[in-house]
């Protein structure tokens, strides 16, 4: 087995202010095919859209799948907030090797935020449409039913950021180094096993997806996940768990505008929720759905969190391709 994480597709822009910003496209490559933008879960890079791929190249779409700062070889932002990501998607939109005028977004698990972000920063001209899957949403709408570690990380992280990335460090970071530095059969395995020892905490749907590799599910989490902690992340002081820890912090602050501010218009903003998911329970997904104007749910009584990417994936850029136009 080649080493994990191979970068070789990885793109990257020099973004106005200096950083670089990496990202990678999936999906179809006709130049009138309509563009999607992906934004990956928490912690994870831009190679989580790989399992996109086949999907998107049926549905006809472009899948351009930026990593957030921090992660693979996007600058880590020193003070970042999630109210500045619209402006680095807007400078890839407008980058000449992507050149979407106009455009849909979709995002997964922690990309959740970043997806309403830009539905409440972004004009309707150039955002047409919106999607989330299995979502984080503020937790200031309860984190009852989530899984004890995600709670204890979402409370812990805005108060002790540092602490947090020491402990990141020591675990998924330390695994992911070592992955990023070893090749042939055993490439990877520490990362993997650590992962697949989480796994079992998950719902029978999840386990299922995981242990089978259903989609390439595992190899892709694997890949992301070794890539979202860098060996240098830019912008001094290493790579590591810098931009992971930060933005748990992100994730379990107020994210710097209101659920109310968001209006796509009707039917604009889907929402595609498991009723078996432990990472984002439902409830937290039906709160946000009624403070989000004109949003729709979607919800699947027999998916957990990633059960639900895997199983929705032609659903969601159908929907999305279809309500861009």
């Amino acid at each position: 087995m080649a080493a994990q994480g191979s970068d070789s597709k990885t793109l990257s822009i020099s973004l106005p202010d200096g950083r670089t910003l990496s990202y990678g496209i999936y999906g179809a490559t006709a130049p009138g095919a309509r563009t999607v933008f992906y934004f990956h879960g928490f912690p994870a890079s831009h190679h989580e859209a790989a399992v996109l791929d086949d999907a998107a190249r049926a549905a006809d779409v472009r899948i351009v799948a930026p990593s957030r700062p921090g992660m693979c070889r996007s600058t880590f932002q020193p003070d970042r907030a999630i109210t500045h990501w619209p402006t680095d998607v807007l400078a890839l939109a407008d980058h000449a090797a992507i050149r979407a005028d106009t455009f849909g977004v979709l995002g997964a698990s922690g990309g959740a935020p970043y997806v309403l972000a830009c539905c409440a920063a972004l004009p309707a001209s150039r955002l047409r449409a919106a999607g989330i899957l299995s979502g984080l949403y503020p937790a200031s709408l309860g984190l009852q039913g989530m899984l004890l570690e995600a709670r204890l990380l979402l409370w812990l992280a805005p108060w002790s950021t540092g602490l947090v990335q020491r402990m990141l460090d020591w675990s998924i970071g330390a695994a992911a180094a070592a992955a990023a530095t070893t090749t042939g059969a055993n490439s990877g395995n520490k990362l993997e096993m650590l992962m697949d020892h989480a796994m079992r905490a998950r719902p029978g749907p999840d386990r299922r997806a995981w242990e089978e590799n259903e989609g390439g599910l595992r190899d892709m989490l694997v890949t992301s996940v070794q890539n979202a902690f860098p060996a240098d992340s830019g912008g001094g002081g290493g790579g590591g768990a810098r931009g992971a820890a930060w933005e748990a912090k992100l994730l379990g602050c107020e994210w710097g505008f209101e659920l109310t501010d968001v209006n796509m218009g009707e039917g604009r903003l889907v929402l595609w929720h498991g009723k078996k998911d432990v990472n984002s329970p439902l409830a937290m997904a039906e709160k946000a759905h009624a403070m989000l104007a004109g949003s729709e749910i979607r919800i699947e009584c027999d998916e957990a969190h990633m059960s639900l990417l895997l199983h929705k994936l032609h659903e969601a850029l159908a929907v999305l391709k279809e309500r861009m136009s």
